[in-house]
């Protein structure tokens, strides 16, 4: 071969250009970043709007049905889903995956600004933002102090340390939680407004006006241009209390003498803890495409910086730091690496007995993988997860070329004498070479099909598998060039030299397993049945290993969840979190705790929900504690369930892997769709009772209530206009008293607060108290509610959810014991059979079963389409179709042999699984390949059985060599010694067991087959 004869003759050119390579690897090594997933963009964005005082039914009415007509007509849209809460409204867009998320940004702007006009005028502005996933906190910050109370440290926060936060290089963003927000409140008193016949609205439109600042342009003076502005914002809250508001008997009536104006606070609908103590949270979000380990680097320092100005009492702890987590996986997944190069010398050692073959073989180790670390820097790869958990598989595979080349001219070195040995080494390599390189582009071409298809099990894997592939690449050319370069220098003609004891032992090896293919080859029915039959046995075990999408990290983190009966209070859902906070503070295994009553963490935001609240929990570090995460909640379950509230639903659950789009969901959502919510409220409340029955499920919350209290007040227009009065004005005046009217924002400090004006003296405590609210006409009188509208106690939705602009009920719930696909199949047959869903009205599974479903689809689309190609290209590589049948009809017999493992160690089919099935198809078509070209290539032999025979015996050392070193490189990860390694063990697991079955099919019926399929 060209490239061979080159190394070997330009021997310090080729030395040259090697060491060039390597040191472009080191260079890019040092650059890589590190995050503990790949970089994924996703497609996603979404929009808040906030409309302070509606219900849901108006949010759905007034802003879901014209916004989402809208949406619904951008380009390469993939659905929509949609929450009208009281007082907000959030959508969220999803795209493609293969969609540009900047340009889908710019169109769901275009469709938002088309909207507007459809839109209520007293909405606040959307709120439209690009959610990606890998933008989520990957750092928690709180602070706490000894001095200040909430309102004060919230402001701190607020106005000093999230700036500096968001200074930081790196930092998309921040979310403060907890404390309590500085607001002005303008305190009415009735009497005085009716003695100097002043109404709420009109005292609101004199704040409003009376706080300008605005431009006025700019004239010419002296041929200069001047801008001219009005300055009449409020410098102090002075400025406020001396506002005008009428003149009466000479006498000017400021805005003081109706009114308390108070330096206070918002209502605390969110109360917020860290191990018990009140604080204020911060999570930092972090720039889509940067390092997550050197932006936490950079807030450590940064805050370091700071830490002497800081005001006494102030205290910081980080409850939450992803990038110690991601550094320990790293440092794991490195160290796996380590192990397998260690075994895989070892190995080597043990099968070739000669220091020079080893040295000359592990050479090759370290040039391919810091070539392969300039290839990645190159392409924009990162240190993470699954492009470690690529090398560490590629270290297994990295010599398989390699170990096929020195066994050819360490044979050859043997057995000829009348060639130099640079032309011996040449011819050795020569000889092998179309064989490697036919194996190696078999290889490639299963791992095509990742190209090809799209979602996120595609996108999630495309690293780990580009890393393979770069690697084995490499290692071919390591081959056949660097291989013979060190042999033609390290090794010597070893005609005269004695064999060694293990190759001694190895012959006889030889001996019998050429009798043993020669007796089946003879019996060649029977072994055939005999895989069969084993075929059979092994895939009846199929559908009881289930199926999931990624493994649970056991990363010590995990989640409580409380869920009140609809109208509770934050107050009260604060006591159940109270309760649970005294048993977590005797649980010596945990770290910390961060607690959230009256809220909801959705994503990037955190959402007011009066009757729901969390407790995040974060355990000591793996090797302080004895039990897993997973068991941890088991455990936790147990204590928690002694705790009984009325009407609480209390959930213990694993948190989810961040960065990866809807994951955070639970592992079954049933989904019901339609347009008449009570219908769906019907069927939500029947799949609850089912799906309760089940011992399979926990945690099973129906996600929406329809029968929250509300007083529904209904105007009477006619009434209202006789006595001169407008529903508009009679809506605020209402707002106005119960809730209360932002009327402007006051500045302080370049911060701004809002100035609310409410009616303090009103303390309702029923409908009565509502019907007496006092409104003024313009007539200069004033009227009762009562006397213009009626009040009446209704029930109404807590929050409508709508997907693709129907209407959705869910019901979640998480699974116990069984897998999570036959656990789903289960389910879905049983409410198929016991509901009756009406026309129009749709049944649907999401949650994490729809992604592992997705993650099967794009699998099964993997599969078919490697085989294919690999067909093809075998066919095109030796123009015969008989050679890619002998090889194919071994892949089920050969893939069987992974499913009674996987059932053996309760492993479910999963997306890091797919991945070792893979490895193990690539050393079967390698193994076929060689075996096939190596008894083609024996013309001087007589028959076809009798040349198998010898070329399987040829090929059965180096065989051999190569699973153990595929193996081996396995087993790092399948111990699951190391943080990390969690995610990539069930590959681990299923590519060891493929591949010890796939050593037996490759020794014993491929030859048989050959004896088949191949005629000539």
């Amino acid at each position: 071969m060209i490239l061979t004869k080159y190394a070997i003759k330009r021997k310090s050119a080729s030395w040259a250009i090697i060491i060039c390579l390597v040191v472009l690897g080191i260079f890019g090594y040092l650059q890589l970043s590190v995050n503990f997933l790949p970089t994924i963009t996703y497609p996603v964005v979404k929009v808040q709007i906030r409309w302070p005082g509606s219900t849901p039914d108006e949010i759905n009415t007034e802003i879901a049905d014209p916004i989402e007509r809208f949406i619904s007509t951008v380009d390469k849209l993939d659905y929509i889903e949609s929450s009208s809460m009281e007082g907000l409204y959030s959508l969220t867009v999803y795209f493609q995956y293969d969609a540009d998320v900047d340009i889908a940004f710019q169109d769901v702007l275009a469709a938002m600004t088309r909207a507007n006009s459809a839109l209520p005028e007293d909405i606040e502005p959307p709120y439209v933002f690009k959610a990606d996933p890998s933008q989520l906190p990957v750092m928690q910050i709180v602070i706490g102090s000894e001095n200040w109370g909430p309102v004060k440290l919230r402001t701190w926060t607020e106005n000093y340390l999230q700036d500096i936060l968001l200074g930081i290089k790196g930092v998309a963003g921040t979310d403060v939680v907890g404390g309590l927000e500085r607001e002005i409140h303008i305190r009415l008193d009735d009497e005085t407004l009716q003695k100097y016949n002043l109404t709420t609205l009109a005292i609101i439109k004199r704040i409003s006006e009376e706080n300008i600042e605005q431009s006025a342009g700019s004239i010419t003076v002296d041929g200069k241009d001047i801008i001219t502005r009005t300055l009449g914002k409020f410098s102090s809250l002075e400025d406020l209390k001396k506002i005008v508001l009428l003149e009466k008997d000479y006498k000017k009536v400021y805005l003081e003498d109706v009114a308390k104006v108070v330096d206070y606070h918002e209502k605390a609908d969110m109360i917020t803890r860290l191990n018990g103590e009140e604080s204020v949270r911060v999570s930092i979000n972090k720039e889509a495409e940067s390092n997550t380990v050197e932006v936490a680097q950079r807030i450590y320092k940064r805050l370091k910086d700071i830490k002497t100005s800081l005001p006494s009492g102030i205290k910081m702890n980080f409850v939450e730091d992803q990038s110690v987590y991601i550094r320990q996986s790293i440092d794991g997944v490195k160290s796996a690496a380590y192990s397998a190069a260690v075994l895989l010398v070892i190995v080597i050692f043990i099968f070739l007995g000669s220091f020079r073959q080893v040295f000359t073989m592990i050479t090759s180790i370290p040039i391919t993988l810091l070539i392969n670390f300039g290839l990645m820097r190159f392409s924009g790869f990162s240190l993470n997860i699954f492009s470690l958990g690529g090398l560490v598989i590629a270290i297994g595979v990295v010599l398989d070329s390699s170990i096929v080349v020195l066994e050819n001219i360490s044979r050859k070195l043997k057995t000829e004498t009348s060639d130099s040995k640079e032309q011996i080494i040449e011819k050795a390599t020569w000889e092998v070479g179309p064989a490697i390189i036919a194996s190696t582009i078999s290889f490639l071409a299963l791992f095509m099909p990742f190209f090809f298809v799209k979602g996120l099990t595609s996108l999630l894997f495309k690293e780990l598998i580009l890393v393979i592939a770069g690697i084995v690449v490499i290692s071919l050319f390591m081959a056949i060039t660097v291989t013979p370069l060190i042999s033609s220098v390290v090794l010597k003609n070893r005609k005269d030299e004695k064999t060694s004891k293990f190759d001694t032992f190895f012959i006889k090896i030889e001996d019998l397993y050429s009798r043993l293919v020669n007796h089946m080859i003879e019996n060649k029915i029977k072994s055939i049945l005999f895989f069969i039959l084993l075929f059979m046995i092994s895939f009846s075990l199929l559908s009881k290993t289930g199926g999931e999408f990624l493994p649970l990290m056991d990363d010590g983190r995990l989640m409580i969840k409380v869920k009140m009966p609809t109208g509770t209070s934050s107050k009260t859902t604060d006591e159940v979190i109270n309760q649970l906070e005294k048993v977590l503070n005797d649980e010596k295994s945990i770290e910390s705790y961060f607690s959230l009553a009256g809220g909801r963490i959705k994503g990037l935001t955190t959402d007011e929900v009066a009757n729901e609240g969390e407790i995040n929990i974060q355990l000591v570090g793996r090797s302080k504690r004895k039990f897993s995460t997973r068991q941890y909640v088991n455990m936790l379950k147990k204590k928690v369930s002694k705790i009984s509230y009325p009407g609480a639903k209390i959930m213990v659950k694993q948190s989810a892997i961040k960065g990866i789009s809807g994951n955070r969901a639970s592992d079954i959502i049933v989904k019901f769709r339609g347009q008449d919510i009570n219908i769906l409220q019907k069927l939500g409340k029947q799949s609850i009772e089912i799906m309760k029955s089940s011992d399979l499920l926990s945690n099973v919350v129906f996600s929406v209530d329809l029968n929250k209290p509300e007083y529904q007040i209904k105007i009477d227009r006619e009434k209202a206009y006789e006595l001169g009065i407008s529903v508009k004005d009679i809506a605020s005046t209402i707002r106005s008293y119960i809730l209360g009217v932002i009327a402007t924002r006051y500045e302080d400090n370049d911060e701004y607060y809002n100035v609310v004006v409410i009616t303090p003296n009103s303390n309702f405590k029923n409908k009565e108290d509502i019907q007496n609210i006092v409104l003024s006409t313009s007539r200069g009188t004033t009227v009762r509610l009562q006397d213009v509208a009626k009040i009446s106690l209704e029930t109404g939705p807590i929050e409508i959810i709508r997907e693709n602009q129907l209407k959705q009920i869910t019901v979640e719930a998480d699974i116990t014991g069984k897998d999570l696909s036959s656990t789903a199949a289960m389910l879905k047959k049983q409410l198929n059979e016991k509901l009756k869903i009406p026309a129009g009205y749709e049944l649907d599974l999401g949650g994490k079963v729809e992604m592992m479903n997705d993650m099967k689809n794009t699998v099964f689309s993997v599969l078919l389409f490697a085989i294919f190609f690999s067909f093809i290209v075998l066919v095109v590589q030796f123009n015969s179709y008989s050679i890619p049948f002998i090889i194919l009809f071994s892949l089920p017999v050969v893939l069987s042999g992974i499913i009674p493992l996987l059932y053996l160690f309760s492993i479910p089919l999963g997306a890091t699984v797919i991945i070792g099935i893979l490895v193990v198809i690539a050393a079967t078509i390698n193994d076929g390949v060689l075996l096939i070209t190596t008894a083609d290539s024996m013309t001087d032999v007589g028959s076809r059985i009798e040349r198998v025979v010898k070329a399987a015996t040829l090929r059965l050392k180096p065989r051999i060599m190569t699973t153990m070193t595929t193996m081996v490189g396995f087993i790092p990860l399948a111990l699951n010694l190391q943080e990390g390694s969690d995610m990539l063990q069930p590959m681990a697991l299923a590519a060891i067991g493929g591949l010890f079955y796939e050593l037996f099919v490759a020794l014993l019926l491929m030859p048989i087959l050959y004896t088949v399929f191949r005629r000539k």
